[in-house]
């Protein structure tokens, strides 16, 4: 039986006014090309060889006029022109998306970047009220150069280079094959570019079989970069649906027991590359998760997705009376995200198509905007009469206008409000938790009645984690004190300077006690998790410098340092707007101004509630402040400490009456 890709094309649809977009005049419509904002392409033969794509006519696009799950793709339409016009029509690199567009480096072997394919052939393809591109010549031979030029890049293997022209990389090949099967369920749609989507066909069949390989070195064990590795898959997946073959993604299943067996950590995260990172975790192998099991609901999908639900119950941290709030970004290995803010708008709901779990994994619900949030933040995309502000080149990411519009819209508030009451720290007033990494490291979570607390212990995958105490969190207060994992002095940490260690930034070595110092008995690691009396964490740096006591108490922790002489306490506390800070000898600390004084400890002030940080003798102390900004009036201030051999420092939240 002839498959359809094999039967002869279609003649060209009649022209028409509405098909013929380039205008009178190729040099007219590259005086246009900067519409609205968006940023003209190099266009490098002006027209003379492709016909240059026009710019949208005058007053577009009309809001109004989008499906409630299609606004998405407004911002899109704003860069259709310059994008396509950025194609290359002239040797060297003819069909070069050459611009700048989403991806760097911006060399012409870096495949990511013609991603971009999906975006101009969904345009091309769907007939909408709003989209003037349906069937426009000009886009369709910039959108067959483009796919020229991203064909010859694939290697006779299968697979897709990024960073340099002879590298086998599985981020382009996985990402890069939904992609092209996006552009050949399109051409089919328009029964187009025949020739073309053949060499489509044979090129997913080929990154298909490249990506579930397991004698590639993406398979080797563990894991290592999971969010690019499901990706894969859900590449894999959506080839065998729009391929109608189901051969080429019968492996699937097996591969995601690989994944659930040595893709994701004890503790719950999915390896980047080995530990945790918020933003690859939750934006990206999430939604490809929900992706994969639109086509394939396999029960391991789901067994991933609830083992990482438990994982970010206990990283993300509401503040009270709020469905927002921090991220414990010390964990994370890849990138600086300190806060959580739920998406309801479109433009910014990376993880949208995560939402296809939300009926099956229940605590998932609390990490994602209400379906009424959603139908509130439509309705007022539609009704405003602003103009449709175009996507930046960096921030043009194909796949939000493949997820968002395929999407749930979500579940009920009241649901999602349940799972954030449900939330460990929220629901429970005592408890201890130690999860552990792929490395030989342990996250500990601790709540006792005055506290949410965490620190990060044993080997460090990278520059970016943090180790040791990260975080002080008050169940009316909020967040009081909190590390982040950038380069920046907003880490909790003690500095010998005699040595030049930093306790937060290199591997240190645990041991948990029974009671309140380290000569108590020795509390195993796997007995941690469930003790709920008075405890304390031994950490020393690898060079032995600084030993570090943190005792959990009911009201407060305490933190004794001990170090070769001059030392420094550094705590990154979060400060709001509002707060009134203090130091013990009564001299005020300034919203935004530092200030230095001699004396035993500061107070925080927030609403009814005092954040009491005691170090019992005179210090030289400074306050200095960080130009963050955080749920819209919180910021980082850094209390730093200074002292010589030995330090004792008590944290407590008491009633400010």
């Amino acid at each position: 039986m002839m498959h359809e890709d094999e039967a002869r094309p279609q003649m060209l649809p009649a022209l028409s006014r509405r098909n013929f977009l380039v205008g009178a005049s190729a040099a007219a419509a590259l005086l246009a090309i900067g519409n609205a904002g968006a940023s003209p392409a190099l266009a490098t033969s002006a027209g003379t060889v492709l016909p240059l794509v026009a710019p949208l006519p005058a007053g577009q696009p009309v809001r109004s006029q989008f499906a409630p799950n299609e606004q998405v793709l407004a911002a899109y339409l704003m860069i259709v022109a310059p994008l396509a016009n950025s194609v290359r029509d002239v040797a060297p690199n003819y069909g070069w998306m050459e611009d700048g567009w989403w991806r760097t480096p911006n060399q012409p072997y870096n495949t990511r970047i013609m991603e971009h394919v999906a975006t101009l052939s969904w345009f091309y393809a769907n007939d909408r009220p709003w989209n003037p591109y349906y069937r426009d010549p000009a886009l369709l031979g910039r959108l067959d150069a483009a796919l020229g030029h991203y064909l010859s890049l694939q290697h006779a293997d299968g697979s897709y280079p990024e960073y340099s022209p002879t590298e086998h990389h599985l981020s382009p090949t996985g990402f890069g094959t939904v992609a092209l099967a996006a552009v050949l369920r399109d051409l089919r749609a328009a029964g187009e570019l025949h020739d073309r989507r053949l060499q489509i066909r044979d090129a997913i069949r080929k990154s298909s079989a490249w990506l579930v390989d397991t004698s590639r070195p993406h398979w080797n064990r563990p894991v290592q970069f999971a969010n690019q590795v499901v990706a894969g898959l859900s590449g894999v997946v959506e080839a065998a649906h729009i391929l109608g073959e189901p051969a080429v993604s019968a492996s699937v299943p097996n591969r995601l027991q690989i994944i659930l067996k040595d893709g994701q950590a004890p503790a719950g995260f999915f390896h980047e590359p080995l530990a945790p990172d918020a933003g690859y975790n939750f934006d990206v192998m999430l939604p490809d998760l929900g992706a994969l099991y639109k086509r394939l609901p396999d029960p391991s999908i789901i067994q991933l997705a609830e083992r990482f639900a438990a994982w970010w119950g206990y990283v993300v941290v509401m503040e009270p009376g709020r469905n927002e709030g921090f991220i414990l970004s010390g964990t994370s290995a890849r990138n600086i995200v300190a806060t959580f803010v739920t998406t309801p708008v479109d433009d910014l709901d990376r993880s949208a198509l995560a939402r296809t779990l939300l009926p099956h994994v229940p605590a998932l619900r609390a990490f994602y905007a209400s379906a009424e949030e959603k139908r509130q933040a439509r309705n007022a995309w539609s009704a405003s009469s602003a103009p449709v502000a175009p996507r930046q080149k960096q921030d043009s990411s194909p796949r939000l206008h493949m997820h968002v519009p395929q999407a749930p819209i979500g579940v009920p508030a009241a649901q999602r409000d349940a799972q954030v009451a449900a939330l460990r720290y929220r629901a429970e007033s005592t408890f201890t938790e130690l999860r552990k990494g792929t490395l030989d490291q342990q996250y500990v979570f601790v709540r006792r009645p005055g506290y949410y607390t965490a620190g990060l212990y044993g080997v460090r995958q990278n520059s970016l984690q943090r180790m040791g105490t990260n975080a002080f969190w008050h169940p009316v207060a909020g967040m009081l004190a909190l590390t982040v994992n950038s380069t920046g002095p907003d880490d909790w940490t003690t500095v010998a300077d005699t040595v030049g260690t930093a306790s937060s930034r290199g591997p240190v070595t645990a041991t948990h006690h029974a009671g309140s110092t380290a000569s108590g008995t020795v509390i195993p690691a796997d007995a941690l998790t469930g003790y709920t009396g008075t405890f304390t964490t031994r950490y020393v740096t690898a060079d032995g410098a600084v030993t570090t006591d943190v005792t959990h108490r009911p009201d407060g922790i305490r933190r004794a340092m001990t170090t070769p002489g001059a030392s420094r306490e550094r705590i990154p506390l979060i400060i709001g707007t509002d707060d009134q800070v203090v130091f013990a000898n009564g001299t005020p600390a300034p919203y935004g101004q530092e200030t230095i004084t001699v004396t035993r400890g500061i107070t925080v002030t927030r609403g009814g509630m005092r954040f009491v940080i005691d170090w019992g003798v005179d210090r030289e102390a400074k306050y200095a402040p960080m130009d963050r900004l955080y749920l819209g009036n919180r910021t980082h201030r850094i209390l730093t400490i200074s002292f010589a051999n030995s330090l004792a420092v008590d944290l407590k939240v008491v009633p400010a009456v």
